[in-house]
């Protein structure tokens, strides 16, 4: 049974601090180092938008006027407990992208 965790950071390096381990690879004089998921599947959704609810004209016609979200948000989908993530879980009425 998995466990979802919508998650807001206050920035991209603070969420992977969190969420991944760096990986080094070393091949002759080629250093690679790449970030490994400390999770079943780690999605990151970045920043969001919200409509403020007035519209501005543009060359394309009117489009409602959008406003950021604070914070760096990623969606975690786990299969075991999780309690260093509860310091950066939220909890949206309506989330912008979730699991299927």
């Amino acid at each position: 049974m998995y466990t979802d965790f919508f998650l807001k950071f206050n920035t991209p390096a603070d969420a992977d601090a969190v969420l991944f381990d760096e990986q080094t690879n070393v091949e002759g004089d080629v250093v690679e180092t790449t970030k490994v998921p400390k999770y079943a599947a780690v999605d990151i959704v970045g920043t969001i938008y919200k409509p403020t609810g007035e519209m501005i004209q543009t060359d394309e016609g009117e489009v409602p006027e959008m406003a950021t979200i604070d914070g760096w948000h990623v969606n975690v989908r786990h299969n075991a407990e999780a309690p260093e993530l509860e310091a950066y879980r939220v909890f949206p009425d309506t989330p912008q992208r979730m699991w299927f």
